[in-house]
């Protein structure tokens, strides 16, 4: 990936397809490659681009205090450092939290979102996931914290019929995870972002998708999202969990693909029928 020089820091960055701009922005792991079952099907009507967040994968790994602020500025640089005007967003939970960061300071910037796994405002349940997420990286390590993730991403079937390369893949994540007081330090930074009625500000058209078994940020952190976001539609996935796009990433594509279409045409959007797997 190539590297820009952007607001202080160096970020890693990918541009695949072409026409219409869309941004993948992914959640707390911050790592582009997070998005690779969705990018051919992205790329082939769409111009794609994706980064590494400060601090993650190729980009520059910063000890500085994070916040989905400075995130979200980091991202507008890189589209400034492109030439990018404005685009559409797709953005995983933290990335969700950067296209509301976007549309509230850099309006101008974004035509339109999927906010994929987000949430308006921070409550118990959500402190508590992520304490226990912290506590499992800062006492027992980067691979310790790497084998609980999928409990929190993925639903149960989906764990135990790919247990295999999970634990193939597992030691090799664990390597590449940023350092202990980066990912601390982004978790805090999720853990205060809560902008709730702010969100009635948003003047961009956003689809607001989860799956009903999310249970890292459930089924209703976004309907009550939809609740104040104008221009909000909503679909919401069977299963999935919290990483639908790689559980599902067909019946994701299909979606994604159908609101973008129908907002770069300017007409009504119709969801999609979708089939799902049959869970034994």
């Amino acid at each position: 990936m190539p590297v820009a020089q952007v607001n202080g820091t160096e970020i890693a960055y990918d541009i695949q397809g072409e026409g219409e701009p869309v941004l993948l922005a992914a959640g707390i792991g911050g790592a582009a490659n997070y998005f690779n079952p969705n990018i051919p099907a992205l790329a082939a009507k769409y111009q794609v681009v994706l980064h590494d967040h400060r601090g993650t994968g190729g980009s520059r790994r910063d000890r500085i205090t994070y916040s989905v602020a400075q995130m979200t500025d980091d991202m507008v640089a890189l589209m400034d450092h492109l030439g990018i005007a404005a685009a559409h967003i797709v953005g995983h939970s933290t990335g969700a939290a950067m296209a509301h960061e976007m549309g509230l300071r850099y309006p101008d910037r974004i035509k339109s979102a999927v906010l994929y796994a987000g949430w308006a405002a921070v409550d118990p349940y959500f402190r508590r996931c992520f304490d226990v997420r912290k506590r499992v990286l800062a006492e027992s390590g980067a691979l310790a914290y790497v084998r609980t993730t999928p409990l929190f991403l993925s639903p149960p079937w989906w764990i135990s019929a790919n247990i295999a390369k999970l634990e193939t893949d597992e030691p090799v994540a664990a390597q590449h995870l940023p350092e202990p007081e980066i990912m601390l330090s982004r978790i805090e930074a999720i853990c205060s972002y809560s902008p709730g009625e702010a969100l009635r500000g948003l003047t961009f058209p956003a689809l607001i998708t989860c799956a009903k078994d999310d249970h890292l940020t459930p089924l209703y952190y976004s309907q009550r999202m939809a609740k104040v976001m104008p221009k909000a539609d909503q679909f919401y996935f069977e299963t999935g969990g919290h990483a639908v796009s790689q559980v599902l990433p067909e019946q994701f594509n299909a979606v994604v693909i159908s609101y973008l279409d129908a907002v770069i045409a300017g007409r009504p959007w119709q969801a999609p029928v979708l089939n799902y797997p049959e869970i034994a």
